[in-house]
Order: structure tokens, then sequence, then C-alpha cells
């Protein structure tokens, strides 16, 4: 790890003033800290640095044997907070950590646009605070708010053998509170944090992780020392007029009893966005209870954007809290089973079983399971035999499970187990492209012969033999793979995919077909809710796409003969905002026509169109309920639409910024348009290896019709479609159109990510 020589202050607390010269001109800090010595360059040293740490940690963390707490607090008031310590560190000679510091915002002098190395260091500044515009009036209004935000930055160490407990205190109304309890020890010479934010999110990247570790957002967390919880991970639109309730029934009883925050701190807000937290229940009563949140607006009519449902028991006088299946009566309980290892095999999305019955690909009954092993009740599962043949959808980019064969294993009265055992197959798709054939072959064994450039997106799509080895015996098997794909006679598309488009069935036993015809062999029924991608598709036909289902290749119809469509497209319209500018004050009138994607949320409210008045500096009043606007936003989802890549740019994800405002400048956005552009994006896009970039023509803008009226006399509509990838490739550079702005002009920037 890197790391950097910086001294705490050890008098008494500092509170960090505007400063007459730029952050980055402020004379060398001391070389070194006489407690900690050197430090890693995590550990925050000005209020940006304090920022971006509680941004991404929350108030604590633990690294390299080091706690570093970081708090908010109101500038004003700074003298009102304190800290207690206890535990055994407490006790040595040696003291728990320096004095902490307060980090205020450091308020820039405004520089002299001739001087270019001061305006570059100016820009540099305002950039890490997410000041795009570079527009000094943000320093001038921050300096005059009444109350300002300062984050005070504490570091301590724990010697091996020793814990360490600390209180957060603020004074409030004359009376001391205490806001936040920390304790961490060192059992084995390795510093761990004992506490509930050990587990409990407080930041948007821990909120994230949470929704990635557990289905549904809710689990139970905790342990005996902090309290066992019920946690619900709440994330609310408030402007779309949605609500959260918490509704349970049962003897057993919970209570809500601290949520923590897991929202970003912004100091310019972003238009849009929803608010996260984390809520925790506390079990009140023993027995069971059952759990219901709902998420949406209780004052319409409409079915909610989300419903969580769990069950649990609640037990040992309210010291234990069990998840359990919402399963009345007679069971029937079924495990997967690794055939190879035999290992529970562990669930990442919703598993399907469906009965094979010859001759009538939509009969068979269709099973989903949730959790591993998971438990059906007697009406949902009344038929299910393990003499007979299923299909089973579980799997990821790496291969899936297939040949399944169940046995019941045992019989106890109303509840029935049966063991399913599956054998995994590697996906062979070594470049990560999302579909496997020549060019995997060709990626494997450059790799094998050491030749630059060929590293593997994933190894485990090409260990077959499952020994953590890539080697000779797994390229065999990918060119048998191959060779037997080619068997089964499918037709290949007109137009391959490299890059294919997400999609899930939503409708039960989609059948797979070798060509793009009814009258075709069906090689596969591909159950509801499964997974997919679009590989190819043939010129002039919309309805059929040619995709992979657990290795066998084939086509799918994406409407059904009513025209209804059978599957979903993940891809979507993300964020195109409309600028008007008229060249007096104007009333507008502006509709979308969407062809090849489905509406999702607008800002203002979309009512067949929005009606607005339009200044020249671009600012809108929306008619329909007076509110004040900069641009227009839209987004879609389920895009169906068939994006050019043929030509484009491959760019380091590191050079994304740079990148962008080139291509964005000589396209024709102005300063501040580009900066909300590389705003939204840059987030989504610089922590990726690479980025293939290209910019969309009559492919978006015969999907996404635009009517304005009175006509504009200019437009320019940008919209980015990228993909992010693991390995650099080679692609055609894209030859740019550049806007030239006059009378009434329009502007539209978005964009989407695909792959």
């Amino acid at each position: 790890m890197k790391t950097r020589w910086i001294a705490l202050l050890t008098s008494s607390l500092m509170l960090a003033t505007a400063a007459g010269v730029l952050p980055a001109q402020a004379a060398d800090k001391p070389a070194e800290d006489p407690l900690f010595g050197t430090l890693p360059d995590w550990v925050p040293t000005d209020f940006v640095e304090a920022l971006d740490f509680y941004n991404t940690y929350g108030k604590t963390h633990v690294e390299d044997n080091i706690i570093c707490l970081v708090r908010p607090m109101i500038d004003f008031r700074t003298d009102d907070y304190n800290v207690e310590m206890s535990g055994t560190m407490t006790q040595i000679n040696t003291p728990a950590g320096s004095m902490p510091q307060i980090y205020a915002l450091e308020i820039p002098e405004k520089p002299d646009p001739e001087d270019e190395e001061a305006m570059a260091a100016y820009k540099a500044y305002c950039e890490k605070l997410g000041n795009y515009t570079y527009d000094y009036s943000f320093f001038t209004s921050y300096e005059g708010r009444k109350t300002k935000g300062v984050y005070e930055v504490c570091l301590y160490r724990v010697l091996e053998g020793y814990d360490l407990n600390i209180t957060w205190t603020m004074k409030d109304d004359g009376e001391v509170k205490t806001t936040e309890k920390f304790s961490f020890e060192n059992k084995d010479g390795t510093t761990v944090e004992t506490d509930m934010y050990a587990w409990l999110p407080d930041s948007e990247p821990e909120f994230d992780y949470f929704l990635d570790t557990y289905s549904n957002r809710a689990a139970v967390v905790g342990n005996a020392a902090q309290g066992v919880y019920v946690a619900y991970a709440a994330s609310v639109n408030a402007s779309t007029g949605a609500s959260l309730k918490m509704e349970q029934s049962g003897e057993g009883e919970l209570k809500e009893a601290f949520t923590s925050s897991c929202n970003r701190v912004e100091l310019i807000p972003l238009d849009g966005g929803g608010n996260n937290y984390m809520i925790l229940y506390a079990p009140t009563a023993d027995g069971m209870v059952d759990v219901t949140w709902t998420l949406g607006r209780e004052w319409s009519d409409e079915d909610p954007f989300e419903l969580v449902e769990r069950r649990y028991e609640i037990s040992d006088n309210c010291t234990m809290i069990t998840p359990i299946n919402r399963i009345d009566g007679p069971q029937t309980i079924i495990t997967l089973r690794d055939a190879d290892t035999g290992d529970v095999i562990e669930l990442t999305n919703v598993c399907y079983i469906q009965e094979k019955v010859p001759g009538q690909p939509y009969a068979g009954d269709l099973y989903y399971m949730r959790t591993n092993p998971c438990t059906f009740k007697k009406e949902d599962m009344d038929t299910f035999d393990p003499t007979l043949s299923y299909y089973v959808q579980l799997g990821s980019d790496a291969g899936w499970y297939v040949d399944p064969k169940f046995e019941i294993t045992s019989q106890k009265g109303d509840i029935t187990e049966i063991t399913g055992t599956l054998r995994w197959r590697a996906s062979g798709d070594a470049d990560g492209s999302g579909s496997f054939g020549l060019t995997d072959i060709i990626l494997l064994q450059k790799h094998l012969l050491g030749l630059q450039k060929a590293d593997i997106a994933n190894p485990d799509s090409v260990d077959f033999y499952r020994d953590n080895v890539i080697d000779v015996f797994d390229l065999g098997m990918m060119k048998r793979l191959l060779f037997e794909n080619k068997k089964s006679g499918y037709v290949e598309p007109d137009v391959p995919v490299r890059y294919g488009t997400p999609m899930y069935v939503i409708a039960d036993g989609l059948e797979l077909h070798a060509g793009p015809d009814d009258a075709t062999d069906v090689l596969a029924v591909i159950p509801e809710y499964a997974s997919l991608s679009e590989l190819g598709y043939m010129k002039g036909n919309d309805i059929w796409v040619y995709t992979q289902y657990q290795g066998i290749f084939g086509w799918i119809r994406i409407m059904d003969d009513e025209g209804k469509t059978v599957v979903d497209f993940e891809k979507a319209a993300d964020k195109p905002v409309i600028y008007l500018y008229p060249e007096e004050e104007t009333d507008v009138h502006v509709e979308l026509e969407l062809t090849g994607m489905d509406l999702s949320t607008t800002y203002p409210r979309y009512n067949n169109g929005w009606d607005v008045t339009a200044s020249p500096d671009g600012s809108l009043l929306n008619k329909a309920d007076g509110t004040h606007h900069r641009y227009l936003f839209w987004d879609a989802v389920n895009c169906r639409t068939r994006y050019d890549l043929s030509k484009g740019f491959c760019v380091a994800g590191a050079d994304t910024e740079g990148f962008l405002k080139e291509k964005l400048t000589y396209m024709g956005l102005t300063e501040d348009e580009m900066n909300e552009f590389i705003v939204y994006w840059l987030p989504r896009m610089e922590h990726n290896a690479f980025n293939l970039i290209t910019f969309q023509g009559e492919a978006y803008t015969n999907a996404a019709k635009l009517t304005i009226t009175p006509a504009p006399d200019s437009l320019c509509r940008i919209f980015m479609v990228y993909v992010p990838l693991e390995n650099a490739v080679e692609i055609e550079p894209q030859e740019l159109p550049t806007f030239e702005r006059k009378g009434f002009a329009v502007v539209e920037w978005g964009g989407s990510e695909l792959g």
C-alpha cells in the first residue's frame, strides 16, 4: 500500500479556517507523527479526504491496525462534542491516540483567469468538491451559510492483548447525550471492530454490499454482545411520492430500534436519487411473526413498487431470531448439491425447476427456489415426482449446473426431503463477451502460450476440470464443447452481437429453436425469469433473437403471436436530460415517442408531454406545478434498441474524464452541460479497466423521437453507449458530428451501459 508522511496535531482541537491560497499550495506537513509514524494514504488529512472517507466507510474504519473515526459536526458547535474512552487500553502507559483534528472546507482565492497554473489548481480543487462548473459563486455562497459542516478525524491504536471502547457524546440544551458507541480489540496482533458498525452499513458502498449479500433486502444480523436484529435495507425516492410501510402479525413482535443513514454527502446536491438507510428491528416478544415491507404510493391504487415478506421465530427471551420460510402444514424440502463435491450449491439468483413433459413443453409444473435448501407448501409442490425429468436453471457467467437427478432422501410425517444432484459445466466464455465460440478457444491458446494481452476474463469459465488449474486438458474440453454445439445444427445470425444485451424471460416455457422460425427444431425449453443475452439477429427481423441457454445456442421469439413481449431487456436509456434555450422567453411543449423502450421516470412529471416556459438562460418554469428546473429529465427501461457498436473508442477507465471532456466539447456541449454529463457518468466508468464507448445516431433518435413546439432552430442529441471491459479491444475510430447553436437551440444528452 502507498504511504505518506504526515503528522496529526497533538495540541488542543484545531479548526481549519478559510485559506488565502489553494490547499494544494499550502506548506508541507511535518514528516512523521511520533505516535503512528508512517500513515497509509487512506487516512484523511483534510476536509475533502474526510468527506470521501465518510462516503466510503461511514463513521469508522480499521485497516493496517489503525482505527480511524470520522464524525460530522456543525461548525459553531464543536465545543458541544466530546469523546470518552474506556477499556484495558486506557490502563497502559500508551495514549490511545493523538488529539483529534477538525477539518472545515477551505475557501480558495479566486484565481486570475490569465494565470494558467492558478486556474489549473483551482479547477482541480473544484472537481474534488464536485463543483464541475468551476463557478466561484459556490464558495461565496458556502462561506455565507449560517451553518456549515465540519469533520472531526481521530486515530487510535490498540496494542495486542488489549481492547478499547469509545463513546461519542454531545451536549444538547445543557444535557450531555450519548450519540454513538464503538468498541475494538486486539487479541492476536490484529485490531478488529467489535461494535454493531462491524456489520451495520452506514455508507453507500456498505449499503450496496448488503443488498448483494442478502436477497430481498432483509436479513437477521447482530450477535449476543450487541443484540440480534432484523435489518431491512430501505431505498425510498420520496420525489416519486413513494413511502415505506412495515406491517407485522403473530405472537412474536419486532420494534423499530435504530436507523442508519447510508446516503452520500454531496456539497452540491444532484437531481433525483433516493434515500438509502438501514432499519434495525429489535425483538420485543417471543413467538412467530410475519412481517411485510411495502414500498409504494399509499395514496394510489397502483401496485406497490416492491413487496418483501418474511417470517421469523423469536425465542429464548428475545435473544434469538430464526428466519422461517412462510410455510404451514405439509412441506416438501428440496436441497440442491454439487454432484462432484457433494456441497450444497450456493444460490446467487433465483433457481427454477420445471418438469419435462414430452411433446408438451409448456405443461410442466414450475418451482422457484430462492434459498437452498428451499421449503414448499404441499399445495405448491403436490405433484413433484423425483422419478421424472426436470429442467433446472442455475448458473452464472462462468457456467451452469446441468443433468439434474432427484431422489427422496427423507420422509418424516408431513415433511418430505428431496435432494437434487447437478453436474457443473463451464461456459467456456474466456473473453467475458457473454458467449462461447472460436475466439474463446484462440484466447485460451494464447494464454497457455504466455502471450501478452491474453488474460482470461473469468478463470472459472474455462476450468472444465474444476482443479483450479487452467491447462491443455481444459482447452481440449473447450474444443469438444464447440464441436457439440456445431452438431446441433442451429442457424447462424446475420449480425453477431459481441456484447450481448442482458434480458430475462417473462413468459413460462419459452422455446429455444434451431433457427428464427417456429417450424425449426426445439433445442430446449426456457423457464420464466431465466437470464439470457442477445448474441445476434437477422437483418429485417425484429421478432427473433439469437441467444444461448445453458451452453445451447439457438433462437427465441421476443414477442408472441399477439405482439406481447415475452422477454424484458435489462438495458436502459439512463438520464437523458433536455435543455431548452429560446432567444426570448417562450412557452414550449415537448413530447417523446418511444418505440424501442418503455418510459420509466420523469421529472418534472410527464403528462402527455411537458409544458414549460423557457428563458434564454435555459431556466424552465413547469406550468403544471410552478416549479423551476434547469432541464427536463427522463429515463426508460426494457430498451430493445439495437445500438451500433461497429465504431467507437476503447478508453482506459482512468482516462475517461479527459476523453469525455475532449469529445463532448468537440460535439458542442457547453462547459456546464459537459460537466453535468461527466458528474453523472464518470463515477460509473472511471473504475472500469476499460470502456468501449460509442455515440449513437439514428439508432437512438429513431427509438426515442422528440417533438418540440415551437420547433427549434438547432437540435443536438448526444447519446453515449458504453461497455465495461476487463481488457482493451481494437475498434475503428468513430467520426463525431459537431453542433452549431443558432436561434432556438435544444440540447439533449443521455446514455446506456451494455454488457
